[in-house]
């Protein structure tokens, strides 16, 4: 028994169809900004190739089965361009996002994403009791790197400690600029004295950096950690301790530097 024509046009639209789903897809940035006039494009030449067959087959097939056929065909394909369409929109506007919360320097996100994520894992924290740390970060002298050798070589150091904080680090952990020549880490289930540890493997990395000559000694970070629950369990206690410990920190380094000369990493963990 032949196959009827109204199949056939139906197969026919079906493969068109596929064909539009499986050529609208960016990758990457770029081809979203061209997508959706692709995507009308691409729907445009669609409704010709769709006209075509209807026009090879339209003396074969009755007025009711062309109508109900084609608009059945016109139908998915205006579902698909909406969805393809809303589809691009969302990921334009989390990539605008993303790159909102991304400092330019350093590639670290910034306080924005830093205050996000911090209200997110105190929670998490205390709805499954776990522990959390957050650590300031300082680098020391910074501003008389700027004052003698420029800003574009105290961003090329601001991205070389970015660098060295993420490795020092665990993966777990979230580093960002906080601002300034301040980083900040948010490491979630970790005590301050887990941290600790972490932080004198940063300061050996620190000094194993091959930074510029004529930069290096210049170079060193101080830091201060608060950690949940012990500590506090809001925010800006939290936020508040750390940065007293990283002040604390600073003055012990400017002591020990001018006294002894020595090169001192007091870990200022006392209230």
């Amino acid at each position: 028994m032949a196959i009827p024509i109204t199949q056939i046009l139906r197969q026919e639209f079906e493969r068109l169809l596929s064909e539009f789903s499986a050529t609208t897809n960016g990758e990457n940035e770029t081809a979203r900004d061209e997508e959706i006039e692709a995507i009308f494009r691409n729907g445009a030449a669609m409704r010709l190739v769709a006209n075509d067959l209807v026009q090879r087959h339209t003396a074969r097939m009755s007025k009711d089965e062309l109508i109900e056929t084609q608009s059945s065909f016109y139908a998915q394909l205006n579902e698909l361009l909406a969805a393809k369409i809303n589809e691009l929109v969302e990921q334009r506007a989390r990539a605008l996002a993303e790159r909102a919360e991304c400092d330019p320097v350093t590639e670290l996100p910034n306080r924005a994403a830093f205050n996000r994520k911090l209200r997110d894992e105190i929670e998490r924290a205390q709805r499954y009791r776990r522990e959390l740390s957050l650590v300031l970060f300082d680098v020391d002298r910074f501003k008389s790197v700027n004052d003698q050798f420029g800003h574009q070589a105290g961003d090329r150091i601001l991205a070389q400690v970015a660098r060295i904080l993420k490795s020092s680090l665990r993966q777990s952990d979230a580093v960002f600029r906080y601002g300034g020549d301040e980083f900040a880490a948010i490491c979630p289930e970790t005590s301050g004295d887990a941290v600790a540890r972490a932080l004198l493997r940063l300061e050996s990395n620190m000094k194993a950096w091959h930074f510029e000559s004529s930069l290096s000694e210049h170079l060193d970070v101080s830091w201060g950690v608060a950690s949940f629950p012990a500590d506090s369990t809001e925010e800006t206690d939290l936020i508040s301790k750390a940065d007293e410990r990283l002040y604390t920190c600073k003055k012990a380094r400017r002591h020990n530097a001018a006294t002894a000369g020595a090169d001192s990493t007091p870990m200022a963990r006392s209230s």
